[in-house]
């Protein structure tokens, strides 16, 4: 098996299933194993892998179970819980000295958006980062979790709404304008991370707060792990 060939997917693929799994998954530690374990059954099925589907598709029904399973006991939030919980009193930056208060920032930011992510039962949102964030076709997605593309379409519709709905009052970064009461808003008025995403906005049109995090917040490729040639024999 070629570690060229192997390292290729890492490049292409591992940034994304450790985006899905993370935004899938609060514990980070859990999406970490997640994408890992998604690389593992990867590597088990490639002899066997005969492009009946394309390699994106493969893959990314393999992170579909594979994730699907870790998530299986995670919380899904109401929207009244959501909103109650980002009202509550204002999140102080830590004291110590060796820190980059920005990527902090950043990193807490990043947390948040895979909270408000689970308003939306497990099903759903993976539907949703598979669309929105992944950016795979409606019928890439109809294959990978056995549906009708009209309704994967409208469970992408439902999810958009919803999340549409609560970001525009809550969020500064989706709504500069809005009457965001979010924990964070100072902080991240402080380091005008809200700006990164307008000048976003404006090069790019308008497009889903969550594909925008991934050019802006900390890039995770939990795949890097498999990099060196020891790893892969």
């Amino acid at each position: 098996m070629s570690v060229i060939v192997l390292n290729e997917l890492i490049q292409e693929y591992g940034p994304m299933v450790s985006s899905i799994s993370r935004r899938m998954l609060r514990d980070e530690e859990l999406a970490k194993d997640a994408a890992q374990e998604v690389w593992l059954q990867v590597i088990k099925s490639l002899p066997g892998f005969r492009a009946e589907s394309g390699v994106s598709t493969w893959i990314y029904t393999i992170a579909r179970r594979v994730v699907s399973k870790h998530a299986h006991n995670e919380r899904i939030y109401s929207i009244r819980f959501l909103r109650d919980y980002f009202h509550q009193g204002d999140v102080e930056a830590p004291f110590y000295e060796e820190y980059d208060k920005r990527l902090w920032i950043k990193e807490m930011c990043d947390k948040c958006l895979t909270g408000v992510l689970h308003c939306l039962d497990n099903e759903s949102r993976l539907i949703f980062l598979f669309r929105d964030v992944a950016r795979l076709s409606y019928d890439d997605i109809a294959a990978i979790f056995s549906q009708d593309k009209s309704a994967v379409r409208q469970t992408v519709s439902r999810c958009r709404k919803k999340l549409r709905n609560f970001l525009n009052y809550e969020c500064m970064l989706f709504n500069p304008s809005g009457k965001c009461r979010c924990r964070m808003k100072n902080l991240v008025a402080d380091v005008n991370l809200a700006g990164e995403y307008e000048k976003l906005r404006r090069l790019v049109g308008r497009v889903n707060l969550f594909l925008e995090s991934e050019k802006i917040l900390p890039a995770k490729n939990y795949w890097e792990t498999f990099l060196s040639t020891d790893e892969h024999h």
